[in-house]
């Protein structure tokens, strides 16, 4: 079960699924045994570049784990890119240039990736691509090659970030957001300050920041107020009247400068993007208290185990009348869908929850047969 986990972390880690950041997995976990191809050559220019919509799709299969990617890059001549997934969700983007015999890309938050034309004209990556807030390593999906699809339409064109020609502005769509930051020192070496934001849809805005130090983790600057969106600008005030303007330069990423924390003069600038959070395998729990006129105050707790092999159980006990009872209970399979944790149980029904924060379930269970309705309850990691 152990060395199941481990693998599932290493994927998670590396694909994105689901973790903050751009990290590589731990070098002590054994490489995940995939159908991936082998990396191959070319590793340099063979073919005339043409810019233009190029598409790819990737795949990585492991036990216990199936993720398709439809990829979409826009390659303007104006040495500009957008990489996007085929529902037009905006992966990153940034500029590219030929580099002797290859082309680089640095995308907008400072990663950079690489790609060489081939000689039938198609497009093959031959560095770990960022995508989103993750890495998709080569390593583990084989080669990403690209085929011409069509020109840059007339509309593409950008005069200002997150403001097109016609003069539509990127949204913001309400939910958690994550950035990071890595701060380089002589006295304090590497320090990654980790921001989480809450965007509401009600027009609040919240953000804290997290950071290791001295073998330490650390709460940093924290801040919450309303924000609003105007002409690809974003505006953040705070509950001291602060006023903060970053902006959106693509669908749901906000490029804004915050405070990190007492010990840092200036803020840095950080792109907020969707967070995605993950589920690890192991125990769960969580309550519900229920008040009635006829029985009281009842507690209903709720025990709940993660497989590493996507299987999903709990049950439910509570005390009525002084007496410790059984309530409800149900096992199956779950899925990770974006924030969405779906669980379907043994007889076929399906339950959509959803995940709000590392390892945080929020789903509606049955709680016993005297419950007419599920109850909503939260799961966190058992203590």
């Amino acid at each position: 079960m152990k060395k199941l986990f481990a693998l599932l972390m290493v994927a998670v880690l590396a694909l994105s699924a689901f973790a903050c950041g751009n990290e590589n997995p731990p070098a002590e976990t054994t490489d995940p045994v995939t159908d991936a191809p082998a990396v191959t050559d070319p590793a340099v220019n063979e073919g005339t570049f043409k810019a233009g919509v190029y598409t790819a799709t990737s795949a990585y299969a492991a036990e216990g784990m199936n993720m398709t990617w439809n990829f979409v890059l826009t390659l303007k001549d104006d040495g500009t890119f957008t990489l996007a997934n085929d529902a037009g969700e905006v992966k990153g983007d940034g500029t590219y240039a030929l580099a002797n015999d290859h082309y680089e890309m640095k995308f907008s938050d400072d990663r950079v990736g690489a790609f060489v034309v081939s000689a039938d004209g198609k497009l093959k990556m031959t560095a770990d691509m960022p995508y989103g807030i993750a890495t998709i390593q080569l390593a583990l999906v084989g080669d990403i090659i690209f085929t011409f699809a069509s020109e840059v339409p007339a509309d593409a064109d950008t005069t200002e970030a997150g403001k097109t020609e016609e003069g539509g502005d990127f949204a913001v769509a309400a939910g958690n957001y994550a950035a990071e930051y890595k701060k380089e020192s002589a006295m304090a070496g590497s320090v990654v300050y980790k921001y989480t934001a809450t965007v509401g849809a009600d027009g609040t805005f919240s953000y804290k920041v997290t950071f290791a130090m001295g073998g330490q983790n650390m709460d940093g600057s924290s801040a919450n107020g309303t924000f609003k969106v105007e002409g690809g600008k974003f505006i953040f005030t705070d509950s001291e009247g602060n006023v903060t303007e970053g902006k959106v330069t693509a669908e749901n990423t906000i490029v804004i400068s915050l405070k990190a924390s007492s010990m840092a003069k200036d803020p840095y600038e950080v792109t907020f993007t969707p967070a995605v959070y993950g589920v690890a395998a192991g125990n769960y729990a969580a309550q519900y208290e229920k008040v009635s006129a006829m029985a009281g105050t009842v507690l209903y707790k709720y025990t709940a185990t993660v497989g590493a092999d996507g299987k999903f159980s709990y049950k439910v006990t509570f005390a009525m009348g002084g007496q410790d009872m059984d309530g409800a209970s149900a096992e199956g399979t779950y899925k990770i869908d974006g924030e969405k944790f779906i669980f379907t149980d043994s007889e076929g029904n399906v339950t959509e929850g959803k995940i709000t924060a590392e390892n945080t379930i929020v789903i509606s269970l049955k709680a016993s047969s005297m419950a007419k309705d599920p109850y909503e309850v939260t799961f966190t990691v058992a203590q």
